[in-house]
């Protein structure tokens, strides 16, 4: 099927309920943002055999790619609005994967109400690549990295670690659990869930904050730096789920991946101890654990530590690109 033709049949009915998407039938698209906001944009991609396993469906590719990308918004408390993709795919792909894609970002953009508006579509090589620009709206100040207070809380929404070890599920097939914790685990992986309404809640709540994609570590190491201060975790504290916890018990190996393997896409901020029982309650409207897991301190970088106080030492932190 040609570009065009695809366009028309697959994205263009995504794109309707925004007029001035001219449904994907003009070089650009014109918005009109509503009154009394402000435009938040992030973009991100989703790469075979990067960001997806080699063969991932079109369903875990839209998915992954989608909630990457509304968990950056989430990082800063805005809400999704509109979004453009550019998808390069290779050529000897069938329709049918264009279909499934088509039919996962209506639902995706149903769940999280959002509208297609443009994007670019291209094919070779052996690989999908794939890159969404995301605009969301602000109706005030945002969360941002810098601003945290020596003697400030440092939390983390949700668990830890269940994307990281729901990869090595996916790559290994020696370690064997429960069919339960394993759909579980693997399911953090393909379909993290963007923490958009603790973003907007955390808005003049929070002093600093930012999603974990990395790797916890690495991105408490992130924000330390732009608040130009230092955290010190407590490794005890650090939330697990009950599949992960069964799983490390199965093999003690995997610790290091809870504090390293990233694809949380968790909210990590920071908070005056004043704000502890307003945190306590956001946590309970939300039905979301809300974890203290460190403190800010003067000086700069991070540390691990356990319950008794000492340092446990760490190699790498997290995840790169080279």
């Amino acid at each position: 099927m040609a570009e065009r033709e695809r366009i028309a049949r697959y994205f263009a009915p995504l794109a309707a309920p925004e007029p001035g998407a001219f449904a994907l039938t003009d070089d650009a698209a014109q918005l009109i943002p509503p009154s009394g906001y402000s435009l938040m944009i992030t973009t991100d991609s989703v790469i075979e055999s990067i960001h997806v396993l080699p063969g991932a469906t079109p369903e875990q590719v839209a998915q992954k790619l989608v909630r990457r990308n509304l968990s950056d918004l989430a990082a800063m408390g805005a809400t999704p609005w509109r979004y453009l993709i550019n998808l390069h795919t290779p050529s000897t792909l069938p329709e049918a994967w264009f279909a499934a894609f088509a039919h996962t970002l209506a639902a995706e953009q149903s769940a999280f109400h959002m509208t297609l508006i443009g994007g670019d579509s291209t094919s070779g090589g052996e690989h999908v690549h794939a890159t969404m620009t995301c605009i969301g709206l602000l109706d005030g100040i945002a969360l941002r990295r810098t601003g945290a207070q020596r003697d400030d809380d440092l939390y983390i929404s949700g668990s830890v670690g269940d994307a990281a070890l729901g990869l090595t599920l996916l790559q290994s097939a020696s370690l064997r659990i429960a069919h339960s914790d394993y759909e579980f685990l693997i399911d953090r992986y393909h379909r993290p869930q963007p923490r958009l309404a603790l973003g907007k809640a955390l808005r003049g709540l929070a002093t600093s904050g930012m999603d974990v994609s990395d790797g916890l570590l690495a991105d408490a190491q992130q924000l330390a730096a732009a608040s130009g201060v230092a955290f010190t975790l407590m490794r005890e504290t650090v939330p697990l789920s009950d599949p992960a916890r069964r799983l490390l018990q199965h093999d003690s190996s995997l610790w290091e991946s809870i504090f390293t393997g990233g694809d949380d896409y968790e909210l990590l901020f920071t908070a005056p101890p004043s704000a502890r029982r307003t945190i306590a309650t956001l946590s309970e409207q939300l039905a979301m654990p809300l974890t203290r897991i460190g403190m800010v301190k003067e000086g700069s970088g991070i540390a691990l530590h356990d319950t008794n106080g000492t340092a446990i030492p760490f190699g790498k932190t997290g995840f790169e690109h080279r």
